[in-house]
């Protein structure tokens, strides 16, 4: 299928420096928001990438995207819950490109209500993506670059994983539990494999729109209106686009930042300041 004004889809990506020439990456959650602009941008700079999601109903399919744009990828429809997702994600790596260098950990899920509304369906199917993800994702990982000595592990945490907020019980102790998760791996992993994590705020994405999550903008609203929900962020102002995301997990991701581990790097617009 041919696709046309491809680029247009994530306008702040600028043109690739090749910071990540020769590595081979997996994206999870990488259909859509900040994996798919994350796996768009990696291959840009020079990775190929095996984009990983439940759902491939987005047209283009993000891999088709990145070959578009002149980079390489392949898809794996895959549920990051299981573990045989996880196994089979790394082992598309192999069998595509011989090898592992990355893994972004970035599919995450919502369910928002109080706590004592919850059924047990609804908890355990925001653990089992959210922090059972990470988990797959790295068990079936990490001896790979064990074996070869090097590799670079980056998750989606989240603000709501260093904050509280109402209603998102689940969300928030999952989002917690993967930034002391991303500390406790980087101690028992290091300095052969790096292990960090990033914590946006709000981004405007089809998760924070509310797919699949419940819808949080009222049905109607416009483009500024949406926008101008960012307005209560200090500092910045304004909601994240999720390129802007997409940059810090490729510094976090490169070799420029090969003396930061274990750490959790905040991109709010200020979101946490006054917290």
């Amino acid at each position: 299928m041919a696709i046309s004004n491809r680029t247009e889809e994530h306008p702040l990506l600028k043109p690739g420096r090749e910071r990540l020439a020769g590595k081979v990456a997996i994206v999870t959650g990488a259909n859509s928001g900040i994996g798919r602009a994350t796996a768009h941008l990696f291959a840009r700079e020079g990775a190929k990438v095996v984009c990983v999601d439940l759902r491939d109903d987005r047209e283009p399919r993000v891999d088709r995207l990145i070959q578009s744009d002149g980079g390489e990828a392949v898809f794996v429809q895959g549920d990051v819950g299981k573990r045989e997702s996880g196994e089979a994600m790394v082992q598309a790596a192999i069998d595509s490109f011989g090898k592992l260098d990355i893994l972004f950990n970035n599919a995450g899920v919502g369910v928002h209500k109080p706590l004592h509304e919850f059924t047990d369906e609804e908890w355990d199917f925001v653990l089992n993506v959210n922090l059972r993800g990470v988990f797959n994702g790295a068990r079936a990982a990490l001896p790979r670059f064990l074996e070869q000595g090097h590799g670079n592990i980056v998750s989606t945490a989240s603000t709501h994983g260093i904050l509280g907020t109402r209603n998102y019980p689940a969300y928030c102790a999952t989002k917690a539990a993967i930034i002391n998760l991303t500390r406790q791996m980087a101690m028992d992993y290091g300095p052969a494999v790096r292990v960090n994590c990033v914590c946006p705020g709000p981004i405007d994405t089809p998760r924070y729109r509310g797919y699949p999550a419940v819808a949080r903008f009222p049905e109607g609203m416009t483009d500024e209106e949406r926008h101008g929900m960012g307005d209560s962020v200090p500092g910045l102002h304004r909601m994240g686009q999720p390129e802007e995301v997409a940059y810090c997990v490729l510094f976090l991701a490169s070799d420029e930042s090969s003396y930061v581990t274990g750490h959790a790097l905040v991109v709010d617009g200020g979101q946490t300041i006054d917290a």
